[in-house]
Protein backbone atom coordinates (compact mmCIF):
# COMPACT_ATOMS: atom_id res chain seq x y z
CA UNK A 1 0.00 0.00 0.00
CA UNK A 2 3.06 2.30 0.70
CA UNK A 3 4.59 1.88 -2.41
CA UNK A 4 1.63 2.20 -4.36
CA UNK A 5 0.79 5.75 -2.62
CA UNK A 6 4.82 6.72 -3.43
CA UNK A 7 4.42 5.33 -7.34
CA UNK A 8 1.40 7.78 -7.58
CA UNK A 9 3.23 10.68 -5.67
CA UNK A 10 6.21 10.39 -7.84
CA UNK A 11 4.34 9.87 -11.02
CA UNK A 12 2.54 13.17 -10.40
CA UNK A 13 5.39 14.79 -9.79
CA UNK A 14 6.86 13.74 -12.64
CA UNK A 15 3.91 14.93 -15.25
CA UNK A 16 3.84 17.97 -13.01
CA UNK A 17 7.36 19.14 -13.66
CA UNK A 18 6.74 17.55 -17.52
CA UNK A 19 4.09 19.92 -17.77
CA UNK A 20 5.74 23.21 -16.14
CA UNK A 21 8.92 22.76 -18.51
CA UNK A 22 7.01 22.21 -21.27
CA UNK A 23 5.51 25.98 -21.13
CA UNK A 24 7.28 29.04 -22.49
CA UNK A 25 8.55 30.79 -19.89
CA UNK A 26 8.56 34.39 -19.98
CA UNK A 27 10.35 36.91 -18.48
CA UNK A 28 10.51 40.71 -18.70
CA UNK A 29 12.44 41.09 -22.12
CA UNK A 30 13.77 38.07 -21.93
CA UNK A 31 12.26 34.68 -23.40
CA UNK A 32 13.36 31.26 -22.59
CA UNK A 33 12.62 28.17 -24.32
CA UNK A 34 12.53 25.06 -22.26
CA UNK A 35 12.56 22.16 -24.10
CA UNK A 36 13.27 18.25 -23.63
CA UNK A 37 12.75 14.82 -25.17
CA UNK A 38 9.13 13.17 -24.44
CA UNK A 39 9.50 11.73 -21.16
CA UNK A 40 7.32 8.29 -20.43
CA UNK A 41 6.39 7.61 -16.99
CA UNK A 42 5.73 3.94 -16.03
CA UNK A 43 3.43 2.74 -12.39
CA UNK A 44 1.58 -0.26 -11.80
CA UNK A 45 -0.38 -2.40 -14.03
CA UNK A 46 -3.42 0.17 -12.83
CA UNK A 47 -1.91 2.47 -13.88
CA UNK A 48 -1.79 3.24 -17.72
CA UNK A 49 1.79 4.85 -19.39
CA UNK A 50 1.78 7.87 -19.65
CA UNK A 51 3.63 10.45 -22.59
CA UNK A 52 4.26 13.84 -21.94
CA UNK A 53 5.27 15.98 -25.20
CA UNK A 54 7.08 19.01 -24.86
CA UNK A 55 4.63 21.87 -26.16
CA UNK A 56 6.00 23.72 -29.26
CA UNK A 57 6.46 27.28 -28.86
CA UNK A 58 5.46 29.87 -31.75
CA UNK A 59 9.44 29.94 -33.23
CA UNK A 60 10.53 32.61 -30.39
CA UNK A 61 14.39 33.34 -30.45
CA UNK A 62 15.97 31.86 -27.00
CA UNK A 63 19.28 33.67 -27.91
CA UNK A 64 17.89 36.52 -26.88
CA UNK A 65 19.07 38.77 -23.92
CA UNK A 66 18.43 41.70 -23.29
CA UNK A 67 15.86 45.02 -24.34
CA UNK A 68 17.99 46.18 -26.89
CA UNK A 69 19.76 43.09 -28.72
CA UNK A 70 19.29 43.81 -32.27
CA UNK A 71 16.84 41.46 -34.40
CA UNK A 72 18.11 38.77 -36.89
CA UNK A 73 16.28 38.13 -40.13
CA UNK A 74 13.88 35.07 -39.44
CA UNK A 75 14.12 35.10 -35.98
CA UNK A 76 10.80 36.20 -33.80
CA UNK A 77 11.37 38.61 -31.29
CA UNK A 78 8.63 40.01 -28.73
CA UNK A 79 7.32 43.24 -29.33
CA UNK A 80 4.96 45.69 -27.56
CA UNK A 81 2.66 46.95 -30.09
CA UNK A 82 0.87 50.66 -30.06
CA UNK A 83 -0.31 52.80 -33.10
CA UNK A 84 0.19 56.68 -33.61
CA UNK A 85 -1.16 59.10 -35.53
CA UNK A 86 1.13 62.08 -35.62
CA UNK A 87 1.56 64.04 -39.51
CA UNK A 88 4.79 64.90 -40.94
CA UNK A 89 7.79 63.30 -41.49
CA UNK A 90 9.59 60.42 -40.36
CA UNK A 91 13.22 59.91 -38.81
CA UNK A 92 14.49 59.27 -42.73
CA UNK A 93 12.77 62.39 -44.22
CA UNK A 94 9.93 60.89 -45.74
CA UNK A 95 5.95 61.89 -44.95
CA UNK A 96 3.49 59.11 -42.78
CA UNK A 97 1.80 57.07 -44.47
CA UNK A 98 0.23 53.23 -43.89
CA UNK A 99 2.82 50.77 -43.83
CA UNK A 100 5.29 52.97 -41.71
CA UNK A 101 6.32 51.65 -38.15
CA UNK A 102 8.46 53.79 -35.63
CA UNK A 103 10.76 51.31 -33.95
CA UNK A 104 14.32 51.72 -31.91
CA UNK A 105 16.94 51.07 -34.34
CA UNK A 106 18.94 49.39 -31.72
CA UNK A 107 16.55 46.56 -32.32
CA UNK A 108 15.45 47.14 -35.83
CA UNK A 109 17.04 49.03 -38.12
CA UNK A 110 15.94 51.73 -40.01
CA UNK A 111 14.84 51.10 -43.79
CA UNK A 112 14.27 47.63 -42.92
CA UNK A 113 11.30 45.26 -42.80
CA UNK A 114 9.59 43.91 -40.37
CA UNK A 115 6.34 41.04 -40.49
CA UNK A 116 4.11 41.77 -37.68
CA UNK A 117 1.96 38.93 -35.50
CA UNK A 118 -0.54 39.67 -32.91
CA UNK A 119 -0.23 36.84 -31.18
CA UNK A 120 -0.37 34.27 -34.17
CA UNK A 121 -2.35 36.29 -36.02
CA UNK A 122 -0.70 37.98 -38.68
CA UNK A 123 -1.29 42.03 -39.03
CA UNK A 124 1.00 42.47 -41.93
CA UNK A 125 4.80 43.75 -43.64
CA UNK A 126 5.33 47.63 -41.90
CA UNK A 127 8.82 49.70 -43.02
CA UNK A 128 10.66 50.67 -40.04
CA UNK A 129 11.00 54.16 -41.27
CA UNK A 130 10.78 56.56 -37.55
CA UNK A 131 11.15 56.58 -34.22
CA UNK A 132 10.12 58.04 -31.29
CA UNK A 133 11.29 59.05 -27.76
CA UNK A 134 8.62 56.54 -26.01
CA UNK A 135 9.89 53.71 -28.61
CA UNK A 136 12.23 51.93 -26.30
CA UNK A 137 13.27 48.31 -26.66
CA UNK A 138 11.41 45.78 -28.41
CA UNK A 139 8.51 48.13 -28.86
CA UNK A 140 6.69 48.92 -32.43
CA UNK A 141 4.66 51.98 -32.79
CA UNK A 142 2.43 51.41 -36.17
CA UNK A 143 0.94 54.67 -38.26
CA UNK A 144 -2.38 55.24 -38.64
CA UNK A 145 -4.93 57.81 -40.07
CA UNK A 146 -7.11 57.96 -37.18
CA UNK A 147 -6.41 59.20 -33.50
CA UNK A 148 -9.33 57.61 -32.30
CA UNK A 149 -8.33 54.16 -33.52
CA UNK A 150 -5.03 54.82 -32.06
CA UNK A 151 -6.29 55.55 -28.83
CA UNK A 152 -9.02 52.60 -28.86
CA UNK A 153 -5.90 49.76 -29.80
CA UNK A 154 -3.93 50.66 -27.04
CA UNK A 155 -0.79 48.61 -26.01
CA UNK A 156 -1.16 44.85 -27.13
CA UNK A 157 1.73 42.30 -27.62
CA UNK A 158 3.17 40.39 -30.17
CA UNK A 159 5.74 39.22 -32.17
CA UNK A 160 7.60 40.91 -34.80
CA UNK A 161 10.36 39.28 -37.54
CA UNK A 162 13.08 41.05 -39.47
CA UNK A 163 12.68 40.10 -43.23
CA UNK A 164 16.41 39.89 -44.69
CA UNK A 165 17.64 42.19 -47.12
CA UNK A 166 16.32 41.56 -50.42
CA UNK A 167 12.92 40.18 -50.09
CA UNK A 168 10.37 42.12 -50.55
Amino acid sequence: MRAQTLIRTAVACVTAAALVKADVVHMPYRTHILEHAPIVVYGEPSLPPTLVRAKRSFFLDPRLAGPFDRAHPGRAVPVSLTQYCLQGTTRRGRYVRPGIVAADPRVFPLARYVEVFLEKEYIGRFLVDDTGKNVVGPTLDIWTEDCNQARRFGRKWGHAVLVARGQK
